[in-house]
C-alpha cells in the first residue's frame, strides 16, 4: 500500500493540485467596481453550489440592482435564460466563469466553488463573513496539508478509511447542498464514486441497505456534524454498513464557514485517496476537451 507520509507517493500529482489546495484562501478575482443592490445570484455547472450558498445574503433573481450569473460551463442554455430575464427586467448582468466575453473570469478548476463564493461575498459587502470563512479554512489547512503526518492529519486518516470503500455522505439539513457538493468534489478529485441518501433517509437506511450489506457491500457512512438526525442514523447504520466515520464540526463561526470547512476537508481527503490509487488528482485532459467542444 502507498504511504501518504512518503514523498514518492506525491509523484502522481503531476498538475500540482496540492499547491492549489494549500493556497486556496485568498485566491480568485476581486471586484473592480461597486455593484448596486439588491443582488440576485444564479449558478450553473461549477457555480451551482456557490449560488446556493449565496442565498444566505442574496435572492435568486432580481428585477433591479445586480444579477450575478455564475456560468461555470455545461449550463445547457440556462445561463443565457437567466441573463435574458435580467436584461428584460432592468438589472445589471454580471457573468462569472470561463467562457469568452464574461465580465469576471474564473478558470475551470475542482476548487472553483470557493473562488465564485469569495467574489460574491466581496461584491455584496459580506467581508466579515468572508473573514470568518478564510480564518476557518486556514485552521483546517494547518491540520490537513501533506507535511502533517498521518497520526495528526484527519484528511489522510479519512482517505485510508475510504480506501476500497464507497462513501455515503449523511449531512444535516442545516447545510443545504453540502451532501451533493461532497459527492462532486470526491468524484472530481478522488476519481471515485459516492452517494447521498434521499431526503426521507431513515426509511432508506432501514430498507435500502439491508440486502446488499448481507452480500458484503463495502459502504462507509460518513456522518457530518452532530444533531438528532445523525444520532438516529448512527444507531441504524452501524449494522448496515461496513464502517461508520464521524466528521466532527470544524472550528468555525457560522453555518457558511462550517460548510466550506467540511468541503475543504473532503477535498483534501479526496486528494490523498487519488494518490493512494496512484491516479492524477487534478483535472483530466478529457474535461478540457469537453469544455472546448461545448
Amino acid at each position: 500500500m502507498r504511504d501518504l507520509d512518503s514523498q514518492e507517493t506525491y509523484l502522481a500529482d503531476r498538475l500540482g493540485l496540492a499547491f492549489d489546495l494549500r493556497d486556496l484562501v485568498g485566491s480568485g478575482p476581486v471586484p473592480q467596481v461597486r455593484y448596486a443592490p439588491p443582488y440576485g445570484v444564479v449558478g450553473f455547472g461549477e457555480g451551482w453550489w456557490a449560488a446556493q450558498l449565496a442565498q444566505d445574503f442574496a435572492q435568486e433573481l432580481t428585477a433591479t440592482g445586480t444579477q450575478f450569473v455564475l456560468e461555470g460551463g455545461y449550463d445547457f442554455g440556462g445561463a443565457v435564460g437567466a441573463g435574458l430575464y435580467a436584461s428584460v427586467s432592468g438589472a445589471e448582468i454580471v457573468r462569472l466563469g470561463f467562457r469568452e466575453n464574461v465580465e469576471v473570469e474564473i478558470l475551470a478548476h475542482p476548487l472553483s466553488t470557493y473562488r465564485y463564493l469569495r467574489f460574491l461575498l466581496l461584491a455584496t459587502g459580506q467581508q466579515a463573513e468572508l473573514a470568518r470563512i478564510d480564518q476557518a479554512l486556514l485552521l483546517e489547512r494547518e491540520r490537513l496539508r501533506p507535511e502533517v503526518s498521518l497520526s495528526k492529519n484527519p484528511a489522510k486518516f479519512l482517505a485510508y478509511s475510504l480506501l476500497e470503500r464507497t462513501p455515503m455522505w449523511v449531512v444535516p439539513d442545516r447545510y443545504p447542498g453540502l451532501a451533493a457538493a461532497l459527492q462532486q468534489i470526491f468524484s472530481r478529485i478522488g476519481k471515485s464514486l459516492s452517494f447521498t441518501p434521499p431526503p426521507s433517509s431513515l426509511e432508506f437506511f432501514l430498507t435500502g441497505l439491508e440486502a446488499r450489506h448481507e452480500q458484503g457491500d463495502p459502504i462507509a457512512a460518513v456522518l457530518v456534524g452532530d444533531d438528532e438526525r445523525k444520532r438516529y442514523a448512527q444507531e441504524i447504520l452501524e449494522n448496515r454498513v461496513d464502517t461508520l466515520i464521524e466528521l466532527p464540526e470544524p472550528e468555525a463561526e457560522g453555518t457558511l464557514a462550517k460548510a466550506l470547512c467540511y468541503w475543504y476537508r473532503v477535498a483534501w481527503a479526496s486528494y490523498y485517496l487519488a494518490l493512494l490509487y496512484g491516479v492524477e488528482p487534478g483535472d483530466w485532459e478529457v474535461l478540457d476537451n469537453l469544455r472546448q467542444a461545448t
